[in-house]
């Protein structure tokens, strides 16, 4: 078997060979983006439809559309990224905005409209800042592959852009990498006041010219505090046929991605760690426990909500028919 995850800390121990699953033949594989079912054309390499891996890493939104159309993959507990998504939201430095209430009418950058964060940030501004999702103007740097319910304009995004050199963190576990070429050129749109907001895939981003768009640390909250939702961007996902050919493939999996995460700190540099101490110490549980509880529901039945409202799936799905049976019970 071909698995795939991000290089972080709580996989590394993984990727590094450091801790071995001899119970099961797999092939553990480092990525930069998270796989898909069927990529875009010239990124099959990230495909499981074409079978370049067999599982991973894999967008929530992007598992939840497949799913719904049929793809033979089910999910487990394993959520590898999650937080709180208003602090992807960013503003220039000098902006007047300082609130999501204000964008009627701004000009909002994205990369992908169908992305998790960016249904996640939709959903949010509608749910709690009451802004009707075609309110603001929305910008894609990729066309969707449906129709989209809101009317959203792709940008042209030259093709041989590089742009400087940008310094990107996933906040909670101090992942840390440079913003790849697409968010790089919606920073530069933000820059020169082309676009009025950006959402990023990151909450953390190195440039003295952008600033989150909300200012305090309890306005990120309030999708949690009013909701109970704690959104969940990536999970772990695999061929339905592999849990017939290997029965204890959910169980080993899951106790094997617990193990892993004991090992975060050893990668992780002190300077980076207290940001998830503080997130912890908030929410009063961890958030990588890799479980299926109340609030991993609540906030699963969000995200579906979310896709029918915007008619990214047809219908609505159940949370236990994208997981495999027995992950329901660990």
């Amino acid at each position: 078997m071909k698995f795939a995850v991000l290089r972080r800390p709580r996989t590394r121990a993984i990727l590094d060979g450091r801790l071995k699953l001899d119970t099961l033949p797999i092939d553990w594989h480092p990525i930069t983006d998270p796989l898909n079912w069927l990529p875009p054309s010239g990124e099959r390499e990230h495909g499981i439809l074409s079978g370049a891996f067999d599982g991973g890493e894999m967008s929530i939104a992007s598992f939840m559309q497949a799913k719904a159309q049929g793809a033979p993959l089910l999910a487990l507990p394993i959520f590898l990224k999650r937080g709180l998504v208003q602090r992807c939201l960013f503003s220039s430095v000098d902006s007047p905005l300082t609130s999501p209430s204000q964008l009627t009418g701004k000009r909002i950058g994205m990369v992908s409209y169908s992305s998790s964060m960016a249904l996640w940030i939709r959903g949010l501004l509608s749910d709690i800042y009451g802004l009707s999702r075609s309110e603001p103007l929305w910008f894609s740097l990729i066309s969707p592959s449906q129709k989209a319910q809101v009317t959203t304009k792709v940008l042209d995004f030259p093709k041989k852009f590089s742009g400087e050199q940008i310094q990107a963190w996933e906040e909670l576990d101090g992942y840390p990498h440079k913003l790849n070429r697409r968010e790089r050129f919606l920073v530069l749109l933000l820059e020169k006041r082309e676009l009025d907001a950006v959402i990023s895939f990151h909450p953390t981003i190195a440039s003295p010219r952008i600033r989150p768009l909300l200012g305090s640390e309890d306005e990120f909250w309030s999708h949690y505090q009013k909701k109970g939702v704690y959104p969940i961007n990536h999970l772990f996902v695999i061929r339905e046929e592999l849990f017939s050919t290997f029965p204890n493939v959910a169980s080993e999996l899951v106790t094997f991605f617990k193990k892993a995460r004991e090992f975060w700190l050893d990668y992780l540099p002190t300077e980076r760690r207290a940001t998830m101490e503080r997130e912890m110490a908030r929410l009063g549980w961890d958030p990588f426990a890799y479980r299926l509880g109340d609030t991993e529901r609540r906030t699963l039945e969000t995200l579906i909500g979310y896709l029918v409202e915007e008619k990214l799936i047809s219908k609505k799905l159940s949370v236990n028919e994208l997981f495999h049976k027995d992950s329901l019970l660990l």
